[in-house]
């Protein structure tokens, strides 16, 4: 009997070597994930003041009536601030989505590093302001959708693109 169960011991192990399986490592490069941050009124305009389609303002007719996303850097961490503002219909504003974007060098194409979706206050305005560590070497910049909603059927939606920094 017992040889019997040694038999069907190695015989198991032999069929299971035959049979390729796949073995998962843990992956330290995961991302680290954003934190909220405060920040002062005057901090926020300074952040948004580095870039320069900020400036260009959008006439108030439509839910929209300012947009804004700028990023700044300290050391190696990115600092993001956005403002989604609406008229005073609006009963729901913030981000469709914020897309953290990187790349080596000018000459290479925009590579998503980290993306956030569906961002929003039940306010007529929304101030996002977080921060992330990214690796050094490359260069960053955030595209974002900018949200707002009157109603079910009355919602506005604006592409935009902050600066772009090194670290």
């Amino acid at each position: 009997m017992k040889k019997f169960f040694m038999s069907a011991i190695v015989f198991t192990l032999l069929v299971s070597l035959l049979f390729p399986t796949v073995a998962f490592a843990a992956d330290d490069s995961q991302p680290a994930e954003w934190q909220d941050i405060t920040l002062s009124e005057q901090e926020i305009d300074d952040i948004l003041s580095l870039n320069p389609n900020n400036d260009i303002s959008t006439y108030a007719s439509d839910l929209i009536a300012m947009y804004n996303i700028a990023i700044s850097k300290s050391g190696s961490t990115l600092i993001i601030v956005g403002k989604t503002y609406g008229t005073y219909e609006v009963k729901k504003s913030g981000f469709k989505e914020v897309v953290i974007q990187q790349r080596k060098s000018i000459n290479d194409s925009w590579s998503t590093y980290l993306k956030y979706t569906d961002l929003y206050i039940d306010a007529s305005g929304y101030t996002l302001s977080k921060s992330i560590t990214v690796p050094s070497g490359y260069q960053y910049r955030v595209t974002c959708v900018h949200y707002a909603k009157k109603s079910l059927l009355s919602t506005q939606k604006i592409n935009n693109t902050s600066n772009t920094v090194m670290i």
